[in-house]
Protein backbone atom coordinates (compact mmCIF):
# COMPACT_ATOMS: atom_id res chain seq x y z
CA UNK A 1 0.00 0.00 0.00
CA UNK A 2 1.33 3.45 -0.91
CA UNK A 3 2.32 5.76 1.94
CA UNK A 4 0.13 8.88 2.34
CA UNK A 5 3.05 11.15 1.41
CA UNK A 6 3.48 9.21 -1.86
CA UNK A 7 -0.20 9.67 -2.66
CA UNK A 8 -0.02 13.38 -1.83
CA UNK A 9 2.96 13.80 -4.14
CA UNK A 10 1.10 12.05 -6.96
CA UNK A 11 -1.96 14.18 -6.25
CA UNK A 12 0.11 17.36 -6.48
CA UNK A 13 1.49 16.27 -9.83
CA UNK A 14 -1.94 15.37 -11.23
CA UNK A 15 -3.25 18.76 -10.15
CA UNK A 16 -0.66 20.47 -12.37
CA UNK A 17 -1.68 18.48 -15.47
CA UNK A 18 -4.23 20.29 -17.65
CA UNK A 19 -6.24 17.11 -18.08
CA UNK A 20 -6.93 16.85 -14.33
CA UNK A 21 -6.62 20.47 -13.20
CA UNK A 22 -10.38 21.16 -12.90
CA UNK A 23 -11.12 18.31 -10.53
CA UNK A 24 -12.50 18.97 -7.09
CA UNK A 25 -10.15 18.12 -4.17
CA UNK A 26 -12.08 14.95 -3.32
CA UNK A 27 -11.96 13.83 -6.96
CA UNK A 28 -8.21 14.43 -7.11
CA UNK A 29 -7.78 12.43 -3.93
CA UNK A 30 -9.70 9.51 -5.42
CA UNK A 31 -7.77 9.64 -8.68
CA UNK A 32 -4.40 9.84 -6.93
CA UNK A 33 -5.33 6.86 -4.75
CA UNK A 34 -5.89 4.82 -7.93
CA UNK A 35 -2.39 5.54 -9.25
CA UNK A 36 1.02 3.99 -8.71
CA UNK A 37 4.53 5.11 -9.65
CA UNK A 38 7.17 3.64 -11.94
CA UNK A 39 10.80 4.59 -12.38
CA UNK A 40 12.88 4.23 -15.53
CA UNK A 41 16.65 4.37 -15.88
CA UNK A 42 18.15 6.51 -18.63
CA UNK A 43 17.52 4.84 -22.03
CA UNK A 44 15.13 2.27 -20.52
CA UNK A 45 12.08 1.51 -22.64
CA UNK A 46 8.62 2.21 -21.21
CA UNK A 47 6.74 0.39 -23.94
CA UNK A 48 7.22 -0.77 -27.52
CA UNK A 49 5.10 -0.34 -30.62
CA UNK A 50 2.68 -3.26 -30.76
CA UNK A 51 2.56 -3.85 -26.99
CA UNK A 52 -0.88 -4.21 -25.44
CA UNK A 53 -2.01 -0.84 -24.05
CA UNK A 54 -3.15 -1.12 -20.44
CA UNK A 55 -1.94 2.08 -18.71
CA UNK A 56 -1.67 5.82 -19.19
CA UNK A 57 1.33 7.67 -17.73
CA UNK A 58 2.06 11.16 -16.43
CA UNK A 59 5.71 12.23 -16.39
CA UNK A 60 6.55 13.21 -12.79
CA UNK A 61 10.20 13.97 -13.48
CA UNK A 62 12.68 13.34 -16.27
CA UNK A 63 12.01 13.24 -20.01
CA UNK A 64 10.78 10.72 -22.55
CA UNK A 65 11.21 10.34 -26.28
CA UNK A 66 8.52 8.95 -28.56
CA UNK A 67 9.83 7.12 -31.62
CA UNK A 68 8.83 4.92 -34.52
CA UNK A 69 11.11 2.44 -36.28
CA UNK A 70 11.04 1.27 -39.89
CA UNK A 71 11.36 -2.36 -40.96
CA UNK A 72 15.02 -1.58 -41.73
CA UNK A 73 15.62 -0.35 -38.18
CA UNK A 74 15.72 3.37 -38.98
CA UNK A 75 14.38 5.45 -36.10
CA UNK A 76 12.34 8.65 -36.26
CA UNK A 77 11.85 10.74 -33.11
CA UNK A 78 8.21 11.86 -33.16
CA UNK A 79 8.04 13.77 -29.90
CA UNK A 80 9.86 14.66 -26.68
CA UNK A 81 7.90 14.79 -23.42
CA UNK A 82 8.73 16.76 -20.28
CA UNK A 83 7.46 16.63 -16.69
CA UNK A 84 3.70 17.10 -16.43
CA UNK A 85 2.88 15.63 -19.84
CA UNK A 86 0.65 12.64 -20.49
CA UNK A 87 1.73 9.67 -22.62
CA UNK A 88 0.07 6.48 -23.79
CA UNK A 89 -3.50 7.70 -23.69
CA UNK A 90 -4.60 7.21 -27.32
CA UNK A 91 -4.74 3.38 -27.49
CA UNK A 92 -6.61 3.32 -24.19
CA UNK A 93 -9.55 5.14 -25.78
CA UNK A 94 -10.07 2.60 -28.55
CA UNK A 95 -8.36 -0.46 -27.08
CA UNK A 96 -5.55 -2.25 -28.83
CA UNK A 97 -1.81 -1.84 -29.17
CA UNK A 98 0.78 0.86 -28.65
CA UNK A 99 1.36 2.92 -31.78
CA UNK A 100 4.94 4.05 -31.00
CA UNK A 101 7.98 3.28 -28.87
CA UNK A 102 8.57 5.34 -25.72
CA UNK A 103 11.80 5.36 -23.71
CA UNK A 104 13.52 7.56 -21.14
CA UNK A 105 16.14 10.09 -22.17
CA UNK A 106 17.26 10.35 -18.54
CA UNK A 107 16.18 8.88 -15.19
CA UNK A 108 12.42 9.34 -15.17
CA UNK A 109 9.57 8.85 -12.71
CA UNK A 110 6.02 8.22 -13.91
CA UNK A 111 2.59 8.25 -12.33
CA UNK A 112 0.66 5.25 -13.67
CA UNK A 113 -3.10 5.00 -14.13
CA UNK A 114 -4.72 1.75 -15.26
CA UNK A 115 -7.00 1.77 -18.31
CA UNK A 116 -10.19 0.99 -16.41
CA UNK A 117 -9.56 3.86 -13.99
CA UNK A 118 -8.70 6.24 -16.83
CA UNK A 119 -11.86 5.41 -18.78
CA UNK A 120 -13.98 5.73 -15.65
CA UNK A 121 -12.41 9.12 -15.00
CA UNK A 122 -13.26 10.32 -18.53
CA UNK A 123 -16.87 9.08 -18.27
CA UNK A 124 -17.36 10.91 -15.00
CA UNK A 125 -15.64 14.16 -16.11
CA UNK A 126 -16.70 15.35 -19.59
CA UNK A 127 -14.57 18.51 -19.27
CA UNK A 128 -11.49 16.31 -19.04
CA UNK A 129 -12.49 14.59 -22.27
CA UNK A 130 -12.53 17.97 -23.99
CA UNK A 131 -9.08 18.75 -22.57
CA UNK A 132 -7.83 15.38 -23.79
CA UNK A 133 -9.12 16.15 -27.30
CA UNK A 134 -7.06 19.34 -27.21
CA UNK A 135 -3.93 17.35 -26.27
CA UNK A 136 -4.54 14.85 -29.06
CA UNK A 137 -5.26 17.63 -31.55
CA UNK A 138 -1.98 19.33 -30.70
CA UNK A 139 -0.12 16.09 -31.38
CA UNK A 140 -1.82 15.67 -34.75
CA UNK A 141 -0.83 19.25 -35.66
CA UNK A 142 2.76 18.57 -34.59
CA UNK A 143 2.93 15.38 -36.65
CA UNK A 144 1.46 17.13 -39.69
CA UNK A 145 4.01 19.91 -39.31
CA UNK A 146 6.80 17.34 -39.08
CA UNK A 147 5.68 15.75 -42.36
CA UNK A 148 5.35 19.12 -44.09
CA UNK A 149 8.79 20.22 -42.90
CA UNK A 150 10.34 16.99 -44.16
CA UNK A 151 8.80 17.52 -47.60
CA UNK A 152 9.14 21.28 -48.04
CA UNK A 153 12.11 22.50 -45.96
CA UNK A 154 15.81 22.01 -46.55
CA UNK A 155 17.88 20.21 -43.93
CA UNK A 156 19.42 23.36 -42.44
CA UNK A 157 15.98 24.93 -42.01
CA UNK A 158 14.66 21.75 -40.36
CA UNK A 159 17.58 21.60 -37.91
CA UNK A 160 17.14 25.29 -37.06
CA UNK A 161 13.40 24.82 -36.51
CA UNK A 162 13.90 21.81 -34.24
CA UNK A 163 16.51 23.66 -32.16
CA UNK A 164 14.05 26.53 -31.72
CA UNK A 165 11.35 24.08 -30.67
CA UNK A 166 13.70 22.47 -28.14
CA UNK A 167 14.53 25.92 -26.78
CA UNK A 168 10.83 26.69 -26.41
CA UNK A 169 10.07 23.40 -24.66
CA UNK A 170 13.15 22.87 -22.52
CA UNK A 171 15.33 25.98 -22.71
CA UNK A 172 16.57 28.14 -19.84
CA UNK A 173 17.97 31.64 -20.27
CA UNK A 174 21.65 32.16 -19.46
CA UNK A 175 24.24 34.90 -20.01
CA UNK A 176 25.39 33.07 -23.14
CA UNK A 177 21.96 32.37 -24.64
CA UNK A 178 19.26 29.75 -24.21
CA UNK A 179 20.57 26.50 -22.74
CA UNK A 180 18.72 23.28 -23.59
CA UNK A 181 19.87 20.73 -21.01
CA UNK A 182 18.56 17.69 -22.80
CA UNK A 183 20.47 14.43 -22.93
CA UNK A 184 19.88 14.12 -26.68
CA UNK A 185 22.73 12.73 -28.76
CA UNK A 186 23.46 14.10 -32.22
CA UNK A 187 22.15 10.81 -33.58
CA UNK A 188 18.85 11.33 -31.75
CA UNK A 189 18.75 14.95 -32.90
CA UNK A 190 19.23 13.68 -36.47
CA UNK A 191 16.33 11.25 -35.98
CA UNK A 192 14.23 14.12 -34.63
CA UNK A 193 15.00 16.21 -37.71
CA UNK A 194 14.71 13.34 -40.18
CA UNK A 195 18.25 13.34 -41.53
CA UNK A 196 21.62 11.67 -40.90
CA UNK A 197 23.95 12.12 -37.96
CA UNK A 198 26.73 13.23 -40.32
CA UNK A 199 24.54 16.00 -41.73
CA UNK A 200 23.65 17.27 -38.26
CA UNK A 201 27.31 17.14 -37.15
CA UNK A 202 28.41 19.15 -40.17
CA UNK A 203 25.70 21.79 -39.72
CA UNK A 204 26.24 22.13 -35.95
CA UNK A 205 29.99 22.55 -36.50
CA UNK A 206 29.34 25.29 -39.06
CA UNK A 207 26.94 27.10 -36.73
CA UNK A 208 29.38 26.71 -33.85
CA UNK A 209 32.09 28.41 -35.92
CA UNK A 210 29.62 31.22 -36.68
CA UNK A 211 28.73 31.66 -33.00
CA UNK A 212 25.11 30.64 -33.50
CA UNK A 213 25.08 27.55 -31.25
CA UNK A 214 27.37 25.63 -28.94
CA UNK A 215 27.13 21.96 -28.05
CA UNK A 216 28.45 20.67 -24.74
CA UNK A 217 28.11 17.29 -23.10
CA UNK A 218 24.39 16.95 -22.41
CA UNK A 219 23.34 20.43 -23.53
CA UNK A 220 22.90 22.76 -26.49
CA UNK A 221 23.27 26.52 -26.13
CA UNK A 222 21.48 28.70 -28.67
CA UNK A 223 23.59 31.85 -28.75
CA UNK A 224 21.91 33.59 -31.69
CA UNK A 225 18.17 32.87 -31.75
CA UNK A 226 17.55 35.47 -34.47
CA UNK A 227 19.93 33.67 -36.83
CA UNK A 228 18.13 30.37 -36.30
CA UNK A 229 14.78 32.04 -36.84
CA UNK A 230 15.98 33.45 -40.17
CA UNK A 231 17.37 30.07 -41.19
CA UNK A 232 14.14 28.28 -40.26
CA UNK A 233 11.93 30.77 -42.07
CA UNK A 234 10.29 31.80 -38.82
CA UNK A 235 8.98 35.35 -38.68
CA UNK A 236 7.78 37.29 -35.66
CA UNK A 237 4.09 38.17 -35.85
Amino acid sequence: MARPDDRDRRRALLERVALFSRLEPAQLDALASATTTRRLAAREELFHKGDVAAQVYVVASGRLKVTSTSSDGDEVVLNLLDAGEVVGELPLLVGGERTANVSALEPTELVVLERREFLRFLREHPDASVALLAVLGERVVRLSEYLEDTIFLGVAARIAKKLLLLAEQFGEESDDGVVVSLKLSQGELANYVGTTRETVNKQIRAWTDEGIVRMDAGSITIRDRDALERLSGFAHS
